[in-house]
């Protein structure tokens, strides 16, 4: 959404407030393999920043429930 934010502010399509409109209308403004390649690029990295925090915030939460510390790092 922040691609599509900066791509599109200051120009007609500052009112896109769909993801799939915001993929469609890329393509005229950065043209067709790069807004593709981009756009896929932006959704990979939310979603592996999401999918992290999650993680985390799990494991800080149920360490702080249950009294439980873990060893932090690889497990050999």
């Amino acid at each position: 959404m922040i691609l599509a934010a900066a791509t599109f502010h200051g120009t007609e399509y500052a009112n896109v407030a769909d993801i799939a409109d915001a993929h469609r209308l890329l393509t005229p403004l950065l043209g067709a393999s790069f807004a593709s390649i981009a756009f896929a690029i932006a959704l990979l990295a939310s979603g592996q920043s999401s999918t992290l925090t999650g993680t985390l915030a799990g494991q800080i939460v149920m360490e702080g429930f249950l009294n439980l510390r873990y060893r932090h790092g690889c497990a050999v």
